[in-house]
């Protein structure tokens, strides 16, 4: 399973995970202490350093509070809460 490192700007934490989302999703409820409201996410798998000048593909993935609202909702219907909170 891929390992992911995921930021907010106050919080980091590495977990594995089947995918990026995947790995937001389990960063935010199992091991930060907050959400940030209006702010946003990076995830990478090559480390917590700044990526912007790697190839396309390669770049970190960003994600805006918004979209991780929807996000955690999506997984919670498709999951359950008993997979999401152990």
């Amino acid at each position: 399973m891929p390992k992911y490192y995921i930021k907010d700007g106050y919080e980091k934490v590495v977990v594995d995970a089947p995918n990026a989302e995947g790995a937001l999703v389990k960063a935010i409820l199992k091991y930060f202490s907050t959400f940030l409201v209006g702010g946003f996410y990076i995830v990478s798998e090559r480390g917590f350093e700044d990526h912007s000048d790697c190839e396309e593909d390669e770049e970190d993935l960003i994600f805006d509070s918004n979209y991780v609202l929807d996000l955690i909702d999506k997984y919670r219907k498709e999951h359950g809460d008993d997979e999401l909170f152990s």
